[in-house]
């Protein structure tokens, strides 16, 4: 009987059936509702477990990761030195964790979930099998199931016989010995080294029961969508970021190390406002929970009003830089930044810069739009500290201390660490008082076009036009431009569309337009 169990979890392939979101994170790590797939299945397991991990392809990242999330576990890393060329597959990076299993151990697939209940008292090998529809079987390898045991396995081939069922990627190996001397077979399946071998020789022995597993398989891009979606009514994730909440840690995520240095660099220029960061290695960053809820939960005028003495107290804090550099960096912010977001959303969109009707409003071509920006009054910022993505999700308020906390900080301003312009600040918050980030989240959003023009709608919180005042007072109290904040703004709405997905994408776009045709408007020689 096993006391302390052992788990063998593969991450070493390519996820190549993963599309776009396998390129650039390990699919192990990819996220369902706030915790990387792996951190599902190691949850599942008993605290003592010993877990043996292959890894291989963007391994580092693995290695990382679960060294932040799961410090506390007994886990041993495992190099599997061929994971994409001839000969690789999940039965030779098994093979690299041979040394690591001379004993009973679990072999579990880092894209298999399951919602059974286990004991870990095992007296027997087991495999786990789910009934798959016969068109699909030919993915699978498939176990023929009779009075509970395993009697044939038939793998990567198009099964019809109701008896047989897939093998779910979750195993007990008892007989260890049996299965490595058979695993050790050099024979392909599918032009890969799979585990079959291994499988075949404990099902040859009559001794592998068949075990019922409540599967939820995300191996490939279509099926983890589906299952990521079920925990998130609008699909909000970016593909060169991620965000886990795991053991009372929150842990970020960047393709680029370089954004992750440079957060980690700013959290520790201003500790007063920003976490802790209790963790860093590669791309990840991590810091510990934090207390008190968003501001979208708990705002009200008075605690806004708080908020805005708060920043002027604590974020917002005068930097000394050359008038010319700060002109030159909003100008490359603003404008050539701008630019080349919409180059991205108009590739993505390719009629997208026309003029429309949106919302029965006639708004010129987004192009004529910009045209019509005065990029040098835009260029004319201040100096300071600054957040760069203030907005009401990233702002927590603890109402038992009275304090704020800011997270989810931008790393930089037009390429600086120490320094943004005031003006970007007061716009994101602006922008998030109109469109209520939290509801868009929730679905709480339309958009429709067709030959008649552009029609959009989301929901708002019945105090933003009470927020908005009190921010304009602000702005206007302390010498600032209200035209201008509006105007970057809108600008902000352009620059985040072509990071989301339709319908989301569309609505920031044409929200966008809108806005800027209205400043632009509002600024022209005679109108007040």
């Amino acid at each position: 009987m096993m006391t302390v169990p052992t788990v063998c979890l593969l991450t070493a392939g390519k996820g190549t059936r993963m599309g776009s979101y396998g390129t650039k994170i390990n699919k192990a790590l990819l996220p369902i509702d706030g915790r990387a797939t792996i951190s599902h299945i190691i949850e599942k397991f008993p605290s003592e477990t010993e877990f043996v991990v292959a890894i291989g392809f963007l391994g580092a990242q693995v290695r990382q990761y679960l060294e932040i999330a799961h410090r506390s576990r007994r886990i041993t890393f495992v190099e599997v030195d061929n994971f994409d060329g001839p000969g690789s597959g999940p039965g030779h990076s098994l093979m690299c964790c041979r040394e690591q299993l001379q004993k009973p151990f679990y072999f579990v697939s880092c894209d298999t979930l399951w919602g059974n209940s286990l004991d870990w008292r095992e007296t027997e090998n087991w495999l786990g099998v789910a009934p798959v529809p016969p068109g699909e079987s030919g993915r699978y390898c498939n176990l023929k199931v009779s009075n509970g045991a395993v009697v044939e396995l038939r793998d990567k081939v198009h099964v019809a016989d109701p008896a047989f069922q897939a093998f779910v990627g979750f195993c007990y190996i008892r007989d260890h010995a049996v299965f490595w001397d058979a695993l050790a077979s050099p024979e392909m399946v599918a032009g890969e080294h799979q585990i079959s071998n291994g499988l075949r020789a404990l099902i040859a022995q009559g001794r592998v029961q068949a075990r019922p597993i409540e599967w939820t398989d995300v191996g490939d891009q279509e099926k983890y969508r589906k299952v990521a979606l079920r925990h998130e009514r609008f699909d909000f994730s970016k593909q060169d970021e991620a965000l886990f909440i795991v053991n009372r840690k929150v842990i970020k995520f960047f393709v680029d190390a370089g954004i992750t240095e440079q957060r980690v660099r700013k959290a520790k220029l201003n500790p007063s406002v920003f976490p802790a960061i209790t963790d860093h290695a590669g791309q990840f960053y991590a810091y510990d929970y934090q207390p008190g809820e968003t501001l979208y939960r708990v705002a009200s005028p008075r605690t806004f009003q708080l908020l805005l003495e708060w920043l002027d107290d604590n974020l917002w804090q005068r930097q000394h830089v050359e008038p010319a550099l700060l002109r030159a960096t909003c100008l490359t912010f603003y404008r050539d930044k701008t630019l080349q977001r919409l180059e991205r959303y108009h590739a993505k969109y390719a009629v997208a810069d026309a003029g429309s009707s949106v919302n029965g409003e006639s708004i010129p071509s987004t192009a004529d739009l910009l045209a019509g920006v005065p990029w040098d009054r835009l260029a004319d910022g201040v100096a300071r500290f600054v957040h760069g993505d203030l907005q009401f999700d990233n702002i927590l308020y603890d109402a038992t201390t009275r304090s704020f906390t800011l997270l989810d900080w931008r790393q930089d301003f037009g390429g600086h660490v120490e320094f943004g312009d005031l003006y970007y600040d007061l716009a994101k918050l602006y922008g998030g008082i109109i469109l209520n980030y939290d509801y868009i989240k929730l679905n709480l959003l339309t958009y429709t076009e067709d030959e008649s023009g552009i029609f959009f709608d989301f929901a708002q919180r019945f105090q933003a036009e009470g927020y908005l005042a009190i921010l304009s007072d602000y702005i206007r109290a302390h010498g600032l431009d209200l035209g201008k904040v509006r105007l970057i703004t809108a600008l902000i709405y352009l620059n985040m569309a072509p990071l989301h997905h339709y319908p989301f994408d569309k609505l920031l776009y044409s929200l966008g337009r809108s806005m800027l045709f209205r400043e632009l408007q509002a600024m022209a020689p005679g109108r007040a």
